[in-house]
Formats: structure tokens, sequence, C-alpha cells
């Protein structure tokens, strides 16, 4: 599909059609484990009021007075802190939301912000994909040098999404290569995270408690996680119209030299071949603990021509 002749519904319809077909089970599941993980929280502290009694008149009873008032403040106190667990759920929520405006702070500090002026075409496109989309505001884009490595991410404060590109990934469309379309491939992956509403608090926080679920809360959050790094690339191919995402794959690889030069069907086929069940094995660990699906799987779901859903395990 010619990426000029896009339109908001063609681009919905596409990431409707090719959204990973495993992520919104994943996270009702993740919703329930979350709720039984609050629940337990806030049960916490339940029938512990006479134990910390007793506890008191122990700790009290040769002062000769563990009806004090300052023992009650300080029973109270006791409870507050080791007993309540809603004191902790306070403390998740909080701390979750300093460090989200801990990293909304570095961009201002450390980097440049896209605008008309600052990457341009890049601005432009932001805008564009925004509208294809149909965000409410179009995300704030940053910039910044991070000592070659090769990555970017989303996040989210009250108000607004923002997206950081590091500048060795800028760097191939204004140096290296002059590679505007593989740097836009990642810009749109990362437009997934926000659409999908992957990056919101509200969105992660159930799911988050349920990741503490043993045993199964963080095997289905991490299969989650690569459901939607599948997803966010179909997003991708949806903005871009299928523009350089081998390329990308191949970036991720061998890095920003090397990247133009290699053959990712010959990648693929040598991956796949002749490999012993050990190899294999250990393979498929590593996948199955990554927040991320390993290349292989991801380089041959962006190839599939019917961009069915990418393998999780």
């Amino acid at each position: 599909m010619d990426e000029n002749l896009l339109t908001p519904n063609d681009v919905k319809n596409q990431i409707k059609r090719t959204r990973h077909n495993a992520e919104l089970v994943l996270y009702f599941l993740m919703i329930v484990l979350g709720i039984a993980m609050l629940q337990s929280y806030l049960s916490m502290g339940s029938g512990s009021s006479e134990v910390i009694d007793e506890i008191m008149n122990i700790l009290f009873q040769t002062a000769g007075e563990p009806d004090s008032i300052m023992v009650s403040i300080i029973a109270g106190i006791i409870k507050l802190l080791f007993f309540n667990g809603i004191v902790a759920l306070v403390f998740v929520i909080l701390r979750s939301i300093i460090e989200m405006y801990r990293y909304y702070a570095g961009q201002m500090a450390y980097s440049i912000k896209v605008s008309e002026h600052n990457f341009p075409e890049i601005y432009e496109k932001a805008k564009e994909y925004t509208e294809l989309l149909g965000l409410d505001k179009q995300p704030e884009v940053y910039v910044r040098q991070m000592n070659g490595n090769l990555n970017a991410y989303t996040s989210w404060v009250f108000g607004k999404s923002f997206i950081q590109l590091n500048a060795e990934i800028v760097d191939l469309a204004y140096m290296e290569n002059k590679d505007f379309d593989t740097v836009l491939f990642v810009l749109a992956h990362e437009f997934g995270h926000i659409y999908f509403h992957h990056v919101h608090l509200h969105y992660n926080f159930l799911p988050i408690l349920g990741n503490l679920f043993p045993g199964l809360g963080i095997i289905f959050y991490m299969m989650l996680s690569r459901a939607r790094e599948f997803s966010c690339d179909r997003v991708a191919q949806a903005l871009t119209g299928d523009k350089n995402q081998i390329e990308c794959m191949m970036l991720l690889g061998v890095g920003r030299h090397a990247y133009k030069y290699m053959d990712a069907q010959n990648y693929l086929d040598e991956i796949t071949a002749n490999h012993n069940k050990i190899e294999l094995m250990f393979r498929w660990f590593i996948n199955f603990f990554s927040t991320h699906p390993i290349m292989p799987f991801r380089t041959k779901a962006i190839l599939d021509p019917e961009k069915n859903s990418g393998r999780l395990v």
C-alpha cells in the first residue's frame, strides 16, 4: 500500500486485523491475577489487631501503662507500616509516578526535542502518525545521545505521552545511510505503544500487580510483553506501508554500519536450519524469559505476507 495514500480508516482496519491475537487474552489473564493480588493486599492486616495489641502489652508492660496514648500511637504506626496493604499499594503507585516523571525530566535535562526546527522530517511524520491513529494529542519526541545504544522507548506522564529516540538511530537518517524509512519504522513502532495504551499507568496497574502472582504472574506477563511488541510492529507496518521493516530488524542484529548489507531471507534460512535439540531448547528458554520476541520470531512475523500473529513460545 502506498504510504502517501493511507487514510485513518485504512490504518485502523489493518491494525485491528493484525494485532497479535493473544494480546487481549493475556491482558485479561493479567487483570484476573492483578485482582487476586489486589485482594490479598487489601486483606493484609485483617485479624492482626489482637496480635499487635499483645505485642504492645509485652513491650510496654514494664512501663506499667500499656494502654497509654503513646502506646496506642506506636501500635497504630506499626500496623500502618507493616500490616496495612493499602499503604503498600499507595507506595507502589507513588513510586511508579515518580519514576515516570524522572524519565520525563531526563528528556528535558539531556535530550533535544523534535520540532519544526530540530529534526523537522521526524516531526512531520510524528504529526502524520498522530492523525492517522486518531490520537487526541501529538506525543512529544526527543532525541538523546546514549553512547552507541540502538534503542527507543515510550513513556507517559499525566496529560502527555513521549518517545525517546536514541541518537544512534537518528544518525541513520541524517548521517549514516540517509535512511529515514528505518528510523520512521522505529518511530511508528513506538506510536503503537501509545495507540494501544501500553504505557499508561491505569492500563498497567493491575497487570503489574498480577506480575507478582506466584509462578504464573511472571510467565503471563512476559508473554503479554512479547505479544505487545508483535502488535506494535504491525502498527509500524500499517503506518509506514511496510517500508524498511526488515532493515530495522537487521539493524538490531548487526548495528548501524552493516545492516544495509544483510540478506534477511538468508538469515532466516540459516537460523532455522540444522540445529540440534539442545540449541533449540536454549533458544526457547531465551525467548520464554524475554520481554521482546527473539529476532528469528520477530523477523519471521514481519516477513509473513498474511501478517499473522507472531510466535510467543
